[in-house]
């Protein structure tokens, strides 16, 4: 499989992250970005949800190798590769409300360099990078991740789903960095990248429409909104048993760009350094060399 397109790009910029805790093995989602600092230098970083990486005696990503004699991946060759665990491991978001965890990915991938194939996300896909792109209020959002754990099991790749913004990104929900997707976001969702994915054509002003391709990074998933309802054990109506069932809404909580930019700046000001300026404009990005 060559990597020559953007959409075939994102199946390789997330990795399967399972947490082995006291209370047993969750699994959950993570995508690589890279940024650049100050001084030119790259900077990757995983981030992820921080009910993701809390709590575990083990963090364990999982990567797609590079065949050894080509920049293509290896598929269905699984690499597991273990993460720092402990405090000062990841950075949490300052707000106890925003889930939300980064963590520098330097030390783990230096060692791997040649092995792993990843196709990091530049930090100008944010939304924060372009101020000046035009966000509908309801808009086609493209999800990638592990749902309920699952992925490939040949070829080892995620899961890429589609919703529809249920609320305007550029509002803060309930007065949150957050926003809601129509779409069936399920336990293991949890971290995934939502894009902006578009091909062909976008609306890029409120009575224009460009041709070409648009790709910006808006938010990531945090949770599925759930309705709890008290249901009858039996079909008697005369039934006095009743059992609280949960169900999904199809509704599902994304934080926005906003939050992901406070979390990456907190991690690399925690480092004693500092974000390069980025050129405004969200491009779309080219496949990327795999370290």
């Amino acid at each position: 499989m060559n990597i020559d397109t953007v959409a075939k790009m994102l199946f390789f910029a997330t990795v399967r992250i399972e947490n082995h805790g006291a209370n047993g093995t969750s699994v959950g989602t993570g995508f690589i970005v890279t940024a650049t600092l100050e001084d030119g230098s790259q900077c990757p970083m995983l981030v992820s949800n921080k009910h993701v990486v809390a709590g575990a005696q083990r963090l364990v990503a999982h990567f797609i190798p590079r065949k050894p004699e080509a920049n293509v991946p290896d598929l269905g060759q699984g690499l597991a590769v273990d993460l720092p665990t402990g405090p000062g491991t990841y950075i949490g978001h300052f707000d106890p409300a925003v889930d939300i965890a980064v963590m520098p990915l330097a030390p783990t991938l230096i060692p791997l360099v040649g092995k792993v194939f990843v196709q990091a996300l530049p930090l100008s896909l944010l939304a924060t990078e372009a101020p000046s792109q035009f966000i509908d209020a309801i808009e086609e959002v493209t999800f990638v991740g592990y749902p309920n754990g699952y992925h490939d099991p040949q070829h080892l790749t995620p899961i890429a789903r589609r919703g529809v913004t249920a609320t305007p990104i550029e509002l803060d929900y309930g007065g949150n960095p957050v926003f809601l997707i129509d779409g069936s976001v399920f336990g293991g969702s949890s971290g995934s990248p939502v894009f902006l994915f578009n091909r062909g054509t976008y609306a890029s002003g409120p009575n224009e429409i460009t041709a070409g391709s648009r790709i910006v990074l808006v938010g990531i998933v945090a949770q599925t909104m759930m309705r709890y309802a008290q249901l009858p054990v039996f079909e008697d109506a005369a039934a006095t048993s009743h059992a609280k069932l949960a169900q999904e809404l199809n509704l599902g909580v994304a934080f926005n760009a906003r939050a992901i930019k406070e979390a990456i700046e907190q991690m690399v000001t925690a480092a004693g350094r500092s974000l390069a300026a980025v050129a405004s404009g969200a491009a779309v990005p080219h496949p990327s060399p795999a370290p």
